[in-house]
């Protein structure tokens, strides 16, 4: 369905996800019990690094972003704002958020890491983490200026922009 940015903010919650790319609006069923599970663990696990670094970070889970270029409003399943991106949190997110997080399922991956990835990285979210329960595998990818993403995999993952932030995959499979 073709909309307009007003159009998709006048939406009743339904319970669905939404995504609006390229001005049509891309459903997204309602996640499945591990779905959450892991959208927990790992927002868990941001929450917690922050708080005992003291570092100023706020996490949110399937929010709206409105595109700093005002084309496309994406619903991640986590964004993570730092201290300085503050400004862009209102009543949604208006900007890029320094790191998004999806967790695939049979119904968005292909969105996942097609359009939406190409979206965050031309719109400058600097890390996209991809958790997928089905391989139970984490990916980070990192924005290399704007137009490129450099990927990793593994056990334990870094993040460039949350200094000593790292992450155990198998904590988020536990």
């Amino acid at each position: 369905i073709k909309v307009t940015i007003d159009e998709y903010l006048e939406i009743p919650d339904d319970g669905n996800k939404y995504d609006m790319i390229g001005g049509v609006l891309h459903l997204s069923p309602s996640g499945f019990f591990e779905h959450g599970e892991r959208e927990i663990a790992i927002g868990t696990i941001f929450k917690t690094f922050f708080k005992n670094n003291k570092i100023k970070g706020k996490i949110a889970t399937e929010v709206d972003i409105f595109l700093p270029d005002g084309g496309d409003v994406l619903r991640p399943d986590l964004s993570v704002i730092l201290e300085d991106n503050y400004p862009i949190i209102k009543r949604h997110i208006h900007g890029a958020p320094d790191l998004v997080c999806e967790i695939l399922s049979e119904s968005t991956e292909k969105r996942d890491l097609g359009e939406k990835a190409d979206r965050y990285l031309t719109n400058g979210i600097k890390e996209y983490w991809i958790i997928n329960p089905k391989n139970l595998t984490i990916q980070v990818w990192k924005n290399r200026e704007c137009k490129r993403w450099e990927k990793s995999d593994g056990n334990l993952l870094e993040s460039e922009i949350i200094p000593g932030f790292r992450v155990d995959s198998t904590e988020v499979f536990e």
